[in-house]
């Protein structure tokens, strides 16, 4: 598949868990190697975007306690220059049930700054965190979702919660809000839950998520478009393949496509009508959001898992994060080729390999008649 996008390799020197891009355009990453003397240092990096050189200026960090686990999902306030990133305690402190994992920064053009932090995961055990992260168009509020089924929802910049937290009783693996803020989304293996911002009634659930076909999946993302339309990924249960669906306001499919032989890992919905994911296989792939045709597909875009993807505000890049301590920025093109221009270039690519096929085929034939 013809790949439009240009791309460059930075290395950051820690392992990346997350990204967040500020309303300034600049790219946020939260990483590190975790509790312990592992000698990588727990970072949260406030970076500027250089097509011209090909690099990530960084403009501000602060260095994390290394008692403390790395930053596990951030998200970024749309307006004001605060962030709110999830970072487990210590093991002590978890054991004590004194997790304050949520945590409110502030920053400036040289540097970060840690200014509230409350509890938003209920388990005492350090195996458990907070694993997916939103905040809602306002920036007024933000949802949480743990390892152990907490769902959290606290007003910013207060961290006070919105209402009690709900108890999912299994893993959540994605959270997010609807652009009206009147809705909140929460995705575990076996199903979503929607559910009112005001008082958590539960408006909506779906349950029991298969393919066509019937085959079982799991709900692994799922995140409200512009018009409150819901995106979702759903990885099979036999890990060989992945498929985004999308539910229209009356909770109908309205459209899915498989997207993958391979179970996605991260998920990002992007402006300009696109959408994108990293696969277990390593690739990168952009699709339009709307047909879900894939528009562009990057295969080995890291040599480690890829642990985070995020568009930039006027999506024209697109960053991949990796446990192997490498961000790639891709600059997108203004337009993609059309279904016809693709099949040109496929087809032209095929023709060029069954060419040099025929050839080598003729060349063997001609020395096997030489040799008689």
């Amino acid at each position: 598949m013809p790949n439009p996008a240009h791309r460059y390799t930075v290395n950051v020197g820690f392992p990346v868990g997350c990204i967040g891009v500020t309303h300034e355009n600049k790219i946020v990453l939260g990483g590190g190697g975790g509790p312990g003397r592992s000698g990588v240092q727990n970072k949260l990096s406030i970076y500027s975007l250089d097509d011209s050189s090909a690099s990530l200026n960084l403009n501000a960090e602060l260095v994390l306690s290394s008692d403390e686990d790395a930053p596990t999902c951030l998200a970024m306030h749309p307006k004001d220059k605060t962030f709110v990133c999830s970072i487990n305690a210590s093991a002590a402190e978890i054991k004590q049930g004194k997790n304050q994992n949520c945590r409110l920064f502030s920053y400036t053009k040289t540097k970060i700054t840690k200014t509230k932090q409350a509890k938003c995961v209920g388990s005492t055990s350090d195996v458990d965190y907070q694993k997916c992260i939103a905040m809602s168009e306002s920036g007024k509020m933000v949802v949480g979702g743990a390892t152990d089924g907490t769902l959290s929802v606290v007003h910013v910049p207060t961290l006070r919660p919105v209402f009690p937290f709900i108890d999912a009783r299994s893993e959540i693996n994605d959270v997010g809000f609807s652009n009206d803020e009147k809705w909140l989304v929460a995705a575990t293996d076996s199903e979503l839950r929607v559910l009112s911002t005001t008082n958590a009634e539960l408006v909506r659930r779906i349950d029991d998520p298969r393919i066509s076909g019937g085959e079982r999946a799991v709900f692994r993302f799922a995140r409200f478009g512009q018009t409150n339309t819901l995106y979702t990924v759903l990885n099979t249960r036999a890990r060989n393949g992945a498929y985004i669906v999308v539910w229209s306001t009356e909770w109908e499919r309205s459209a899915m496509r498989r997207v993958s032989s391979s179970p996605i890992t991260t998920f990002a919905l992007g402006p300009r009508g696109l959408l994108a994911f990293a696969t277990a296989s390593l690739h990168v792939v952009v699709c339009d959001a709307k047909t879900l045709r894939v528009l562009m597909r990057v295969p080995a875009a890291h040599s480690f898992a890829i642990t985070a993807l995020a568009f930039d505000r006027d999506g024209k890049h697109l960053v991949s994060a990796s446990a192997d301590q490498t961000c790639q920025v891709y600059v997108l093109p203004d337009t993609w080729p059309t279904p016809l221009q693709t099949a040109v270039a496929v087809g032209r690519d095929y023709a060029q390999v069954i060419a040099i096929a025929l050839v080598l085929v003729l060349a063997v034939v001609l020395a096997l008649v030489l040799r008689r």
